[in-house]
């Protein structure tokens, strides 16, 4: 029975210990499909790797994939509606309901979110938002054009964007088969114009041969240098703007466990988790009445929005 197994992992899960004070970069993992997502020899254990190495993984899950190729069909659709009469090539309109066809992928759309948020939830994982692929597109499409297909199109160029002017991840790490053309011929090469916008990205790609793990291994210790230095500082300028400490932090962690438990999950500020924990924790340091004020402002804020709805 699903419902049973998600449960015992559930119970499972519950029972890990967890410290997320401590200060880890978090290393956005992008590039090909199944050199990204592929955990073994194929990309030389790359997330193992980056574990050892003392770093946070932010992985692209599969269902990310997917959703990309639903936004695909109903962007090239729309594009297709401003023809001038519907066109026969292989994914055309000739004999296709366009509206009805934009409907069927809406609720795919729909249907498959709501159907990773039910496990997840199951799960007790509440806190995993699933990517805006509109929002990805609109980020990257001065940069790529939406237009152009190979690869993961678009979306490498616009992870980057989002991770950088979000502050999404400390450090992205782009990953590709030798000679992958999509992403090493045309994404790298848009990202060095993304590098130069904002210098604070901190930016690796690399390529997957027979022969190069030590290279690859090099090239990446190089680079969590100064993600490990960037998270640090972060975590650090943090705690002085609360006027907290670490191990006051930790201390008031210990005894709250709302904020041990492994299901919870500070909202997302910065890029460091260690950092995104004191934004969430120190006002409940400071404040005892911090957890009843901020319900207070969210039910102030419904009636609002209701109000301005209404006029």
């Amino acid at each position: 029975n699903p419902l049973v197994a998600l449960l015992k992992c559930r119970s499972m899960l519950r029972a890990v210990e967890v410290d997320r004070t401590q200060i880890k970069p978090k290393v956005a993992v992008i590039g090909e499909f199944w050199a990204m997502t592929t955990e073994g020899d194929g990309n030389y254990g790359l997330q193992r790797f980056l574990e050892h190495e003392g770093a946070e993984v932010d992985i692209q899950i599969v269902t990310n994939w997917v959703l990309y190729n639903i936004w695909e069909h109903s962007w090239d659709t729309r594009q297709r509606m401003t023809l001038r009469q519907d066109d026969n090539a292989n994914k055309g309109l000739v004999g296709v309901n366009a509206q009805q066809k934009l409907a069927t992928l809406w609720v795919a759309d729909k249907g498959l979110r709501l159907i990773f948020k039910s496990i997840a939830g199951i799960l007790g994982l509440h806190d995993y938002y699933m990517p805006n692929m509109d929002e990805v597109a609109e980020e990257a499409r001065e940069l790529y054009n939406n237009h152009l297909r190979g690869g993961e199109g678009h979306m490498e160029v616009g992870k980057l964007v989002m991770n950088v002017k979000h502050k999404k991840s400390t450090m992205t790490l782009s990953v590709k088969p030798f000679g992958c053309m999509p992403s090493s011929g045309v994404s790298d090469g848009v990202q060095s114009y993304v590098t130069e916008k904002w210098p604070s990205a901190i930016f690796l790609p690399i390529e997957t041969s027979g022969d190069g793990a030590v290279n690859v291994y090099s090239r990446v210790q190089m680079m969590l240098f100064k993600a490990r230095v960037a998270a640090r500082a972060e975590f650090e300028a943090t705690c002085q703007e609360y006027g907290v400490t670490p191990e006051e932090l930790r201390l008031f962690i210990a005894q709250h466990s709302r904020f041990s438990s492994p299901f919870f999950w500070p909202s997302h500020r910065v890029a460091a988790t260690a950092s995104d924990i004191v934004h969430e924790v120190a006002p409940y340091m400071k404040d005892p009445l911090h957890g009843v004020k901020k319900v207070g402002r969210r039910i102030l804020g419904l009636f609002t929005r209701s109000a301005t709805v209404s006029h």
